[in-house]
């Protein structure tokens, strides 16, 4: 148990940040962590915050999801955790990957005003909304957590949890059918049927019509979709880009609220770089490896969350890009690519800092797919692909999600990425910059970060 205890732990670690770039949502770590209602056990487990990463999962429909945690420094000596959680904590606080602060406070509700990211919520903070009207204003930006079958949902918009007799609320399931198109002849990009087409069906999952913003559902069966300038529905260009004959069943579901934009105080935190007194501050320290968090206002001064006392400007701060390892149009992992050092992805590349997309492989792709087969690097403040294989790269132009898509394939050159465009290195296997996904959702839902947890919450619903 011991040891499934800390493959656990390891898991969830590799989906915290407090790289404002990598990061998809705030939380408050010791609120979740207290949170008995999620599994009904002790009156504080670390394991809750893995239920938040999978409910950040399935709301985002992305299996690399990363959530920024915030703590108060009184959670890394709570006597009620085991020792191994507190270790745990300890680590993760040192290497920056959960921010620690004296005060919890309004601090998250900061960090989703500075970075536009969304807020996740136990319950509604009206208390701060003097100095952040976007809580009662913007309330799709508060995603409140909520249990859920032995898991837990997150719900936009700050909608209350499910009544206490414990039923649940009706589901609406959505069919949506998918046409087919037949194939541009003059498109190069064009590949031979792999099989014979089909009609696909949406089966929406309870979990996921259940994280619907209040008012939007699924497609509905008698729905028509409108047609795009290329005469392509909308919502289904990650069929037609490849050929709907490789798809056999879908997920339909709507654009979620991902990411708003930055406060006016947010945006110049965030285009500085800043330096706390103390050498070794694992958020704004010398020696920190990844991007960094935003900083704390004190009096109009920006400050070290954990220090308390005002950081220094180090100058302004390099460009740095989000990029997503999509396979099978569903997000398998997140990664930062920024100006101090290029990033290679391949099947297997020989340096262990850059990505390796090798566990997603099937047999054909693994023989296209080169071990290094493109390197991203930032360059001029644009986000730059370099092909290093024989078999090339394609690249798929978009100005927007809804357009006709065009095709360019790279042997061996460097090409610029603007817009929607999204990086192809076999069918199926894509490289997305940033938030920019399509409506149109392929395959199973992210597995859960929990899997080799010892003890599974079960909560039975009448």
């Amino acid at each position: 148990m011991r040891f499934e205890i800390s493959r656990v732990m390891d898991t969830i670690e590799q989906r915290l940040t407090t790289d404002v770039t990598l990061a998809q949502a705030v939380v408050d770590l010791g609120e979740v962590a207290r949170f008995m209602s999620l599994d009904g056990g002790r009156p504080i487990n670390l394991l809750r915050l893995g239920m938040v990463v999978d409910a950040l999962s399935r709301y985002l429909i992305d299996a690399g999801a990363m959530l920024y945690p915030v703590a108060g420094r009184e959670v890394l000596s709570e006597a009620a955790l085991t020792s191994k959680e507190r270790m745990v904590l300890g680590r993760w606080a040192d290497d920056g990957l959960i921010e620690v602060t004296p005060v919890v406070a309004d601090r998250p509700v900061e960090i989703a005003d500075f970075t536009g990211l969304p807020l996740i919520v136990v319950r509604d903070v009206p208390q701060y909304a003097a100095r952040f009207p976007w809580l009662t204003d913007s309330p799709e930006r508060i995603l409140r957590l909520t249990p859920r079958a032995g898991g837990a949902v997150l719900t936009p918009g700050g909608e209350p949890s499910p009544p206490k007799d414990g039923k649940e609320r009706l589901v609406v399931v959505g069919k949506a059918t998918l046409p087919i198109v037949p194939p541009d002849p003059d498109d190069p990009a064009t590949e031979k049927p792999m099989a014979e087409p089909v009609t696909a069906a949406d089966e929406t999952s309870a979990d996921s019509a259940l994280e619907e913003p209040a008012g939007e559902t699924a497609a509905e069966p008698s729905a028509k979709p409108d047609q795009d300038k290329g005469g392509r529905p909308d919502g289904l260009q990650s069929f037609t880009a490849r050929g709907a004959q490789r798809f056999g069943r879908t997920r339909v579901v709507r654009r979620r609220f991902t990411r708003s934009e930055p406060s006016g105080v947010g945006a110049s935190l965030m285009a500085r770089q800043w330096r706390c007194k103390e050498p070794d501050c694992p958020a704004f320290g010398e020696y920190r490896r990844i991007g960094q968090p935003v900083p704390r206002m004190r009096g109009g001064v920006p400050a070290c969350p954990r220090h308390g006392e005002a950081v220094k400007d180090a100058g302004p701060r390099p460009a740095a890009f989000a990029v997503a390892v999509v396979v099978e149009d569903l997000a398998r992992r997140r990664f930062v690519v920024d100006a101090a050092r290029p990033v290679v992805v391949g099947r297997e590349p020989s340096d262990p800092d850059d990505i390796s997309v090798g566990a997603w492989l099937h047999e054909a792709a693994a023989a296209w797919i080169a071990k290094e087969h493109v390197r991203l690097s930032v360059e001029a403040g644009r986000l730059v692909v370099t092909d290093l294989a024989d078999n090339g790269t394609l690249i798929w132009k978009r100005s927007s999600p809804d357009i006709k898509e065009e095709t360019e394939r790279i042997y061996r050159k460097s090409y610029r990425l603007d817009g929607w465009d999204s990086i192809e290195l076999y069918t199926g296997v894509e490289l997305v910059v940033g938030d920019h996904r399509l409506q149109t959702v392929v395959g199973s839902e992210p597995a859960s970060v929990l899997l080799d947890a010892p003890t599974v919450a079960m909560r039975l619903v009448d």
